[in-house]
């Protein structure tokens, strides 16, 4: 298994960034512009993803005082693989008073697909990350798959979240997304943020908002979303 490594550190007078991605891997990142402590970078997709078997793993470190910005490009489609597995696994680890931000756009879990999509971050003091994942279960006129939504994260060594949802578009389960397609989720992890309406506050520093629906458009997140973003900007 091939992985996308992506990674800043502060330097001058401009920042080091390392892009990679191994062969076969089918997301690409793209530098878009860097400052001493700060990158943004965009992730293109190589390839038709994610396929039956793929396994797709990207790899962040944002050096200590350094910000990381990453945007999808894209969206993502989760083929019909009649149930063979894929992955989509994401690990982070943010050092002293880094920040991380990522809009993730659309993931689609077609019929007939099993995805596993995992984060594990770890947050050091100061640090924090700000990440929204969308999850649509089925393109139009389908139920959709299987998606299993993991999540690990710590702060200064401290469990933060722990999670794991695991929804079917063809099997749904009464009390977990019922007969929902979307799982609409904004995280913000290492701070609390001021405004916390629509949210659930996590027992340390932090927040999550996830929405539920049938469709997209009615989803309050990307009003939370601007919210959220607008602060960890200014602090970071």
């Amino acid at each position: 298994m091939t992985a996308t490594v992506i990674g800043v550190e502060a330097r001058s007078p401009v920042a080091r960034v390392t892009a990679t991605s191994g062969s076969g891997t089918v997301l690409i990142p793209r530098l878009v512009t860097r400052t001493e402590r700060s990158a943004q970078v965009a992730l293109v997709a190589g390839g038709a993803m994610l396929l039956g078997g793929d396994r797709l793993r990207v790899r962040i470190s944002v050096g200590a005082g350094c910000t990381l910005e990453l945007t999808e490009v894209g969206g993502m489609v989760a083929y019909d693989a009649d149930g063979a597995p894929s992955s989509w696994s994401v690990e982070a680890v943010l050092e002293p008073g880094a920040t991380l931000i990522w809009m993730g756009l659309e993931t689609v879990v077609s019929g007939g697909a099993n995805l596993t999509r995992s984060s594990r971050l770890s947050l050091a003091d100061g640090a924090c990350a700000l990440i929204r994942e969308t999850t649509v279960l089925g393109r139009t006129g389908e139920t959709g798959g299987r998606a299993r939504l993991v999540s690990d994260v710590t702060c200064a060594g401290t469990p933060l979240l722990v999670e794991d949802f695991d929804v079917r578009g063809d099997r749904p389960v009464p009390g977990v997304c019922d007969d929902h397609r979307v799982v609409d989720t904004v995280l913000m992890a290492g701070r609390r943020p001021s405004d916390t309406a629509g949210a659930m506050r996590l027992d340390g520093p932090g927040a999550l908002a996830r929405y539920l629906g049938r469709e997209t458009h009615p989803s309050p997140i990307p009003e939370i979303w601007a919210r959220w973003v607008d602060e960890v900007r200014a602090g970071s």
